[in-house]
């Protein structure tokens, strides 16, 4: 088993495939040890699968590095023009996110080609911001989406202003995708909340008997009770403020994730000056780390 592929369980059947990354971004290791936690406890159990369950680290490189990435956001580069760029380009001419991107991509083509009647791809993330427990679903989930089972805060527009994703990427598979974010960077509740999350979904969509360890689903219930303030519902993303490179962009201290702002009120600051709200709204992904341009964003609960 290859260091990409963290585990591979597979019945034989043609039924389920849910594919779990984790460490797209470099520097964010709860999906990656969570997967690892359940694939651990299966191997343990011997536990029986209904279909098919692979983890995958995401970017190898800017994890051995401890990096968000190292040439450019490998959750942004799932695009027609770096893909045909990248896979007409041999293996030993690429480096860093160009290498990654490639190898992925004959992993997940060759998935998304196997004809499983049910197909799930679950992004796992983390935020640089406190309380960043949410779900990011390319539009609004209907009543069979698998990510209703976790019943958490759901982005349903953020794809608009983040083209070039992996999740909107599968998508074009078919696939069931979604982006899960956890919590802060580098907690251990946030590994908690991946781990039990997916045992969640293992659970719901069948893919192990809900009669087993039930243990896992009464833990979930007590995640979701001990978030201690209320969290929205389905929301939508009203604005994103965009960082140039240059800029100096510097958060101001102290904002969470769906915290309420006021219009006007002051966020930020580069080397043009402060920046304010530009309307009422919920504040979304403050940025409070060096790498990444979406400053913030502001939502409204639908």
């Amino acid at each position: 088993m290859s260091e990409r592929i963290l585990g591979d369980f597979d019945s034989g059947e043609k039924s389920n495939l849910m594919i779990l990354v984790g460490a797209l971004h470099g520097n964010e290791l709860a999906g990656y040890k969570a997967t690892n936690n359940v694939f651990d406890e299966l191997r343990k159990n011997e536990t029986k699968i209904n279909g098919r369950v692979v983890g995958i680290a995401g970017n190898l490189q800017a994890i051995a590095a401890k990096k968000r990435f190292i040439d450019h956001d490998l959750n942004r580069a799932w695009k027609p023009e770096i893909l045909d760029r990248v896979l007409a380009t041999p293996e030993e001419e690429l480096t860093h996110e160009d290498l990654e991107l490639k190898i992925l991509h004959g992993i997940l083509d060759d998935l998304g080609t196997q004809g499983y009647e049910n197909t799930y791809l679950i992004d796992m993330h983390t935020t640089s911001a406190d309380n960043g427990i949410f779900l990011v679903h390319p539009g609004y989930p209907d009543q069979q989406s698998i990510a209703r089972e976790l019943r958490l805060p759901t982005v349903i527009n953020l794809d608009v202003y983040l083209p070039g994703t992996l999740l909107k990427f599968m998508r074009g598979y078919g696939f069931n995708s979604f982006a899960f974010e956890a919590g802060q960077i580098g907690s251990e509740k946030a590994i908690d909340i991946h781990t039990f999350g997916i045992w969640e979904l293992l659970h719901k969509t069948g893919i192990i008997d809900q009669s087993r360890d039930l243990g896992h689903l009464i833990h979930y219930e007590e995640i979701l009770a001990s978030l201690h303030k209320p969290l929205p519902g389905i929301v939508r993303v009203l604005h994103r403020h965009e960082i140039k490179e240059g800029d100096y962009f510097h958060m101001k201290p102290g904002y969470e994730n769906f915290q309420t702002v006021s219009g006007g009120e002051l966020l930020a600051q580069d080397k043009s000056g402060e920046i304010h709200a530009p309307m009422d709204g919920l504040i979304f992904m403050p940025l409070y780390q060096n790498a990444g341009n979406d400053g913030f964003f502001i939502v409204e609960e639908l």
